[in-house]
Order: C-alpha cells, then structure tokens, then sequence
C-alpha cells in the first residue's frame, strides 16, 4: 500500500493513555490495517497484534470466552486486534476485561481494535461496550491526504476518478487499467461477502439495482417510493436495504435542512457513497467527463466536509425549496447555518440566486461559500460575504468555518 500520511492517526495516538477500548470503524480497503500497525510501532511498549482473517489468529480466537479473556489480557501493556467481529461474542468479552481492569483484578491492557462496519459491530457498541469504548470512523483518503504521497501524480482528477482508498494507488496499480479492476474487486468482495448474508438470495438482482440506481443519481434527491418501483420490492425492502448500505459505512445519508420558510422542504434525503471510485466502479465510469463532472465536484466537497465534522455541535445538511431553489449543503455549527454550493465552472464571480434568498431568510448567517474549478474572488450581498474558493484550495474551507 501506498504510505499516505492519515491526518486521524494523531488524534487516535492521543487515546494510547485513556483505558477504554479504541474502535476504529470504516468500510473494507480504507487503511484500518494501516492505522493499527502505525499505532503498534509507535509504541515502546510491550504488545501483541492479531489479524482474525489470518487463519492462525482465527484458530487462537476460536476457544472458549475464558480463553480469548486470559489471551487479550495476557498480551502485555497494549493488544491489537484487526477484524474483532468475527471473534464470537467478542463485545461481552471486552467488557469482562474492561470491569476487570476497573476494580483492580488484572493488569491494564489498552485494546485497540478494528471493524468492517459489518452490522453486528453497531449491535455489539450499543448492548455491551456503552461507556466503554471511543470509536474513531474511518474514511478513504481525503484530498489533502492524497496529495502527500510522493510515489504519485496528485492530479486531482485522478482522485475525482479513482476516489480515495489506499489500496488503489499501490505500486502494482500504477496503470488505470489497474486501479479499475482493484476497485471492481472490493465492490464484488463487498457484495459477495458482507452483504450477501444480510438479505435473502432471490433479492441480490434487487439490492445490485438499487446500488446502481443510488451511483447513478448520487447527490439527487430519489423517493423511496420510487425506489421500490423501480428495483420492484416494497418500501419496507428498500428502506432495509438503505439501513444496511448505511449501517457499513457504504453509503451518507444527507437530510433536508429546515426552519425558517414554509416552502422548505423538510423530509427530502440525498445519498453519496462512501468513495468516488467505488461510485464509479458501480456505473463502470471511471471518466471525469462533462456529465460526471458536477456530481463528482459535489461528491468531493461532501467527502471533505465530513473529513471535520467529528465535533459535536457540528452537522450537513442540504437545503432547497418547493420552486427548485437549492444549495449544495447547509454546514451547521453551534445551529449556525453556513450555505456552500459547489459550481464545476463558472465564467466570473456571481452570488447564486438560492443563496441570496437563504441570506434574507437566515439572517444569521455569517458568510456563503461557492466552490469552483477556477474563480478567487469574494463578493458581498446584504452585508454578508460570498467567499469564491477553488476545489484545489479546498483546505481553505475548514480554517474559514473553524474561524466562526
């Protein structure tokens, strides 16, 4: 794998000192691994690692609960375990060591542990480990992290196509061709091995539609209703499968944002995959091209802006009305709203109609930001300004909104 510095690996190392369990959760392929063994050589301390997708692991993880306590609590001052879902009833087991620790009765040992986001992992946080874990989510490459790797060309329209997994910019991918197929085989791996369980066998074709149908109209605003039309199962099925696509990190749902006028609407939902060159794998185009273009610059903000959105005073919204006015998404802080829209080019600096209209109804709001390939500028409107930001200056947009 490509070394890509991950800008998350600072904040989890703070956690090495603080007894609960570390969790860092995300989709297959996104550098889980990466981040454990990292965060093992960091450290000078007495340790032990285990990979339960490496059969040896998996035997030593298959004995009885006593066993696995006295194997975790026994690997010295840290213990490192990548994939702990598959360990059976691993959750009520981190709560034994956990207590056990907190009264005293055997030596500290800091777990660190890695998920796949597989359905069972929310299960496991919300019946057995409630105070006792911090869980850190793991996401592909950002754009920033992308562009440090030295091994490759930082076209950010490699990116735009190719999405932000690690695994795709390694030595062996070097040639499109490569990192298409790589991308295939995660999204087939996905399909075959996580999901495949989750829903019955006759509604695979079902599910493979709706994935299609969400990377073909990602960033829209799609009914469930529809939905089920189109993939032919019923509301209910479709509303299981989005909770599963959800629920593994796969797909963001992105709700409607709401509270001023009356034309607002209030119940709409959009969804954006979890990485670009998964999206792109689904509709087998992987080329940045005029009709892509928009839903990728838009795709590639969400995915940024999720990048700072840990704090918890802090959410995304979208916002449009009944007469089609629309901004990209609404960046909520402090119930602050800051209007961001995303232009793929624009011919000079023009303040969006949608967000004049959103000034006048939100009068708190401090300033508006507009994306784009080319234009720097800043305008103002009403007294408010409407910063013009390159995507390629894209890290301007956190030091902007962290300033308010």
């Amino acid at each position: 794998m490509s070394d890509f510095r991950r800008n998350i690996l600072k904040t989890i190392r703070s956690s090495y000192e603080n007894p609960r369990i570390t969790l860092l959760i995300g989709p297959r392929q996104v550098g889980k691994t990466y981040l454990l063994k990292q965060l093992k050589r960091n450290l000078k301390k007495d340790s032990k690692y285990f990979n339960i997708e490496i059969p040896q692991d998996a035997k030593l993880f298959n004995s009885d609960e006593d066993e696995i306590f006295n194997i975790i609590s026994e690997s010295g001052d840290y213990c490192f375990i990548d994939e702990f879902h598959f360990v059976k009833n691993i959750s009520k087991i981190f709560k034994a060591i956990y207590d056990a620790i907190d009264i005293g009765r055997i030596k500290q040992v800091k777990i660190f542990a890695s998920g796949s986001s597989a359905m069972e992992i929310h299960k496991h946080l919300k019946e057995s480990l409630a105070g006792r874990y911090i869980k850190f989510q793991i996401r592909p490459l950002n754009y920033d992290e992308f562009c440090t790797n030295r091994d490759i060309d930082t076209s950010i329209h490699e990116y735009l196509s190719y999405g932000g997994l690690p695994g795709t910019y390694d030595v062996h991918h070097k040639k499109d061709r490569d990192k298409e197929n790589y991308l295939k085989q995660i999204l087939e791996t996905y399909i075959q091995k996580d999901i495949k369980h989750l829903i019955s066998e006759e509604n695979t074709s079902a599910f493979n539609h709706l994935l299609y149908i969400l990377a073909e109209n990602q960033g829209q605003i799609i009914s469930r209703a529809n939905l089920a039309r189109d993939i032919r199962v019923s509301e209910k099925t479709v509303e299981r499968y989005l909770d599963i696509l959800e629920l593994t990190y796969v797909i963001y749902k992105l709700s409607s944002y709401a509270a001023n006028l009356s034309n607002e609407l209030k119940k709409s939902k959009k969804y954006y995959f979890y990485d670009l060159g998964i999206r792109n794998a689904i509709i087998e185009n992987f080329k940045n091209n005029k009709k892509q273009k928009g839903t990728n610059w838009e795709t590639f903000t969400y995915h940024h802006l999720l990048g700072f959105q840990e704090e918890a005073n802090t959410s995304i919204y979208f916002w449009r009305t009944s007469d089609d006015l629309e901004i990209d998404f609404i960046w909520l802080r402090n119930q602050i709203p800051f209007p961001i829209e995303v232009k793929s080019r624009l011919r000079k600096a023009s303040i969006p109609k949608a967000m004049e209209t959103f000034f006048k109804a939100y009068l708190d709001t401090p300033f508006g930001i507009v994306l784009n390939e080319d234009i720097e500028d800043c305008l103002e409107y009403r007294g408010k300004e409407v910063h013009f930001i390159r995507f390629e200056d894209i890290k301007y947009l956190e030091e902007m909104l962290n300033e308010n």
